[in-house]
């Protein structure tokens, strides 16, 4: 077994299909069939399975893959240290990115990195919070900005802003006015959700998943009628009335539907989301990873303010999930 045999391995796997891999490889097909059906011969087990739908790597092939990653993550943090810090970093970085935050950092952070350090092949996957989560857990991503990781073990964790969440509705909505009038403010109970229609996104979506451990916590039976992963649909359908929902302030009031909803912030208790860039404590980050790392946390912080996001930074862009 050698590092290339690895390497044409993951390339296979990420790709799930030989002929994607041999094309992102640069190498021929027939040869990177024989690299695998030798390191296969060699761990005496089959890695992969040809599916009609792809190459998909077998139970073996999940552990040699996670394994595989690894180690070749800390040979190229190696070969970076060998050649010194003063060299201009480069090689590929990949980092995970909420799609509610796709619209605020995604471009700004390529554009930064493509012209300050054209050296650096920047990937960046757009998912849900959860699913960077997943992906930083597997290996596929070097960097990822997630919600809720301080407790997380095996986690190298920084906190980039903290926001609130609040009960959504449409504009001038009698059940919300009353649930405000119920606690003599502005906000409204948690326990006030209870009976509402409520429309959410599915899991593993972060928003989600807080809600629900809070309305457990509290033994607050929640109604949730639809559940829509797009948060402009989301809020297009509590616009015409077909239910409520719970997202932070910002992202309520963004885009073409904001105009038409009220928000309320929770309390008794309030939902505070921190949102973290992660790594792994376990695998080194190279130097380019590094670099992009602190230039995303530079990014960040044009468009948050003691931990809280600015008011008037991309009024049109969401900001949670």
């Amino acid at each position: 077994m050698d590092l290339r045999q690895l390497r044409y391995f993951v390339g296979i796997a990420d790709h799930g299909s030989l002929t994607r891999a041999a094309e992102a490889l640069r190498v021929a097909q027939p040869a990177l069939s024989q690299h695998l059906r030798k390191l296969e011969e060699e761990l005496g087990s089959e890695l992969v399975l040809r599916t009609p739908r792809g190459v998909v790597p077998t139970e073996t092939g999940e552990r040699l893959l996670e394994r595989a990653r690894l180690l070749l993550r800390q040979v190229d943090a190696l070969r970076e240290e060998i050649r010194g810090v003063e060299t201009m970093p480069s090689g590929p970085v990949t980092i995970g990115i909420p799609t509610s935050l796709g619209p605020v950092l995604s471009v700004p952070l390529a554009l930064a990195v493509r012209q300050e350090y054209p050296d650096i092949r920047l990937r960046v996957i757009e998912g849900l919070s959860g699913h960077t989560l997943e992906w930083l857990r597997a290996g596929q991503v070097d960097l990822a900005l997630v919600f809720g990781a301080e407790d997380i073990p095996g986690l190298t964790v920084q906190v980039v802003a903290t926001e609130d969440l609040h009960l959504v509705a449409p504009q001038y909505d009698r059940q919300l006015a009353r649930l405000r009038e119920q606690t003599g403010g502005d906000h409204v109970r948690f326990s006030g959700l209870q009976g509402l229609p409520l429309i959410l996104p599915g899991r593993p979506h972060g928003v989600r998943e807080e809600v629900e451990a809070t309305a457990r916590s509290m033994g607050v039976p929640l109604d949730v009628v639809i559940e829509m992963d797009a948060l402009d649909h989301i809020k297009a359908l509590v616009s015409a009335g077909a239910g409520y929902t719970v997202l932070s302030e910002r992202i309520a009031r963004s885009g073409m539907h904001g105009a038409r909803l009220e928000t309320a912030p929770i309390r008794y208790p309030s939902i505070t989301r921190t949102i973290h860039l992660a790594h792994s404590a376990e695998r080194p980050l190279t130097i380019a990873a590094r670099t992009v790392r602190d230039m995303t946390l530079r990014k960040l912080e044009t468009v948050t303010v003691n931990g809280r996001w600015r008011d008037t930074a991309l009024p049109n862009s969401v900001l949670t999930e």
